[in-house]
């Protein structure tokens, strides 16, 4: 059976120190509670995105919920598919997915780009090499 960490090995496990918790607690305490996009706060603090903003949020499952946390080959983690893992996941997405799921654009057909492509190709040739290139199409067809 695995043996959960203390909450000092859980911290120096996460790579984080009490006074960052001290000071994102009150944050991760309001997105626990509220629900609002609250990742303009972290990001005051240094917090920009979910991978940052994770071990933060696992500490403080951890500390208030007194959830034991184990040491993984990915880092530290309460089990895939744990309560305790899926409350994490639901504090990140309250804060970060209003601000990260804005769509990308869609991409446009390869076609164009590679005409493209084959356009600026064709201009760094120098006229010695358009002519043997045009000579070489006109004897395939």
């Amino acid at each position: 059976m695995k043996r959960s960490l203390t909450t000092l090995e859980l911290r120096t496990a996460l790579g984080i120190t009490d006074a960052q918790y001290q000071a994102v607690k009150p944050t991760l305490q309001l997105a626990d509670n509220v629900s609002v996009t609250l990742a303009a706060k972290l990001m005051e603090l240094g917090i920009a995105d979910k991978a940052t903003a994770r071990p933060f949020v696992v500490f403080y499952i951890a500390d208030v919920r007194k959830a034991p946390a184990y040491k993984g080959q990915r880092g530290v983690t309460f089990g895939n598919g744990n309560k305790y893992e899926r409350q994490v996941t639901r504090i990140l997405s309250k804060i970060f997915d209003d601000v990260q799921a804005e769509r990308k654009p869609a991409k446009a057909s390869g076609k164009a780009d590679k005409v493209a492509k084959l356009f600026e190709q064709w201009q760094a040739l120098s006229a010695a090499e358009k002519r043997r290139f045009t000579t070489m199409q006109l004897k395939a067809n």
